[in-house]
């Protein structure tokens, strides 16, 4: 062997046992990455978990890490509503950088730390979208990661189409792209699929949405703080039950807006409805703003929770033991003084606008707030405040064109007698005015006293002007 040859071959055996060193180095950092990421869904899981019982638990069940890749099987465990306990399984086929194999061959050429192949494996609640998306061994999704030495990842995540054979689920398939920058702890998502059509086995109604956008970010701060916004879209939504009309939503969006800091929520929600449609009539469109703010999380769940437990007729009264057990969740969702809002309703058609804004401010209970659950209820109300307009033509343009029958003007014509005396009622009480061509009223509670459109009086007397006005012979 010539000189030039064995200094090549020695360069060749140096270049191989540094970047076998460099890949047994990217691997330990991986795993010492990934055992961290599963500690902290674990701590995220355990500091939001309000249900009684076991928090889900993810878990790595297998590690096996080699030279220059790892295979390791996850195991996400959790409790389903019958009670029993599920497994869900998964398969990371795992290549190390710094020039993973699998990466490389799609063209990223920047070293990574890792290149990550994450599937579904068969078995469990997951066997039904094996059987769903093929021929029951393909996996349903399968998710490429890109995995940098600075804890960066970027994954794509292929979703396959599923056809299941009840047809109770049709999807397109479709894609979604995750982003995670560790440094702000900002978690950024963004999906994408054609269509997906859905049929509760127990109903006749079949969903169908087209044209699906999701977007999501969050961002964390310390253990349980953090700022999050999604956003919705969809190009049309449609209600499909057997013979009747079918139902068709343009382009419905759903935005969502949370701050959350130590236990307390801030957040805000929007919907909107561009156009509705009932066969071939156009109904209008639709806005819907709602509020929470500074609400114990916590707190309101665990008072949710014990409502739910206790068993008894919607109209019984609760035992002395309910409200006993009651009592202390109700001080402890009312110590953060809530906020709860409806800050905009509104439909609108060419033909008027009916809308609705509602506010429910909530204070702490004093030391000597009584032991009445009802009394301390009524004490905990600070102040509460209803706006509403209802628009006659806009409803009885709506009743009119949606009416199949041979006599549609009847139907509208002893809507509109019906809606006239009613509200006339009402409004010789004082309880209602017309304004800008809607039947409106304002309404504000606050310290056991109703002010209704400038009006003062208890609750009480509402309630008989109320059932004086609407009472039949009057």
């Amino acid at each position: 062997m010539t000189r030039r040859l064995k200094l090549a071959a020695g360069a060749v055996a140096v270049l191989v046992l540094a970047y076998g060193a460099a890949s047994w180095y990217a691997g330990r950092v991986t795993q010492q990455s990934i055992e961290a990421w599963v500690a902290q869904a674990n701590q995220d899981i355990q500091a939001q978990w309000a249900s009684g019982g076991q928090p889900p638990v993810l878990r790595v069940d297998d590690y096996r890490r080699g030279l220059f890749s790892s295979q390791i099987r996850y195991v996400f465990e959790f409790r389903d509503d019958q009670g029993s306990d599920q497994a869900v399984t998964l398969q990371d086929d795992l290549q190390h950088g710094p020039w993973p194999l699998a990466a490389v061959r799609e063209g990223h050429w920047q070293p990574l730390a890792a290149y990550s192949q994450v599937r579904p494996l068969p078995g469990g609640p997951w066997q039904p979208w094996f059987a769903a998306a093929g021929d029951g061994a393909a996996a349903p999704w399968q998710a490429d990661s890109q995995v940098g030495f600075d804890g960066r990842v970027a994954s794509l995540i292929t979703l396959m189409p599923v056809h299941a054979p009840d047809r109770q689920v049709d999807f397109s398939g479709g894609t979604m792209q995750l982003a995670y920058q560790p440094q702000t702890r900002q978690l950024s998502l963004s999906a994408q699929a054609q269509s997906l059509e859905i049929q509760d086995p127990g109903l006749s109604v079949r969903l169908r949405a087209e044209g699906l956008q999701f977007d999501s970010e969050t961002t964390r701060s310390g253990d349980v703080d953090l700022q999050s916004s999604q956003h919705l879209k969809l190009a049309q939504l449609r209600v499909l039950d057997g013979d009747n009309p079918e139902i068709r939503l343009a382009q419905p969006s759903m935005q969502v807006q949370t701050a959350r800091t130590g236990g307390l929520l801030d957040s805000r929600v929007q919907y909107d409805l561009q156009q509705l449609q009932a066969g071939d009539q156009d109904l209008g469109a639709m806005v819907l703003k709602a509020s929470v703010e500074q609400l114990d999380v916590q707190a309101f769940q665990a008072l949710l929770m014990a409502l739910d437990q206790i068993e008894a007729d919607d109209d019984a009264p609760l035992s002395p033991q309910d409200e006993q057990r009651l009592r202390p969740l109700v001080v402890a969702a009312l110590a953060s003084s809530p906020r709860l809002s409806l800050d905009d309703f509104s439909w609108t058609t060419p033909k008027g606008k009916t809308d609705a804004r509602v506010l429910a401010r909530f204070r702490p209970a004093a030391d000597d707030a009584p032991q009445d659950l009802g009394a301390l209820l009524e004490r905990g109300i600070d102040r509460v405040t209803l706006h509403a307009g209802v628009s006659k033509p806009m409803l009885v343009d709506i009743l009119g064109r949606s009416q199949a029958g041979a006599s549609p003007d009847m139907m509208v014509a002893l809507f509109s007698m019906l809606f006239d005396q009613f509200s006339g009622r009402l409004a010789r009480a004082g309880l209602v005015r017309e304004q800008d061509g809607q039947v409106q009223t304002d309404l504000a509670y606050a310290d056991g006293q109703v002010t209704v459109n400038d009006q003062s009086m208890t609750p009480e007397a509402l309630a008989a002007q109320i059932d004086a006005a609407l009472s039949l012979g009057q």
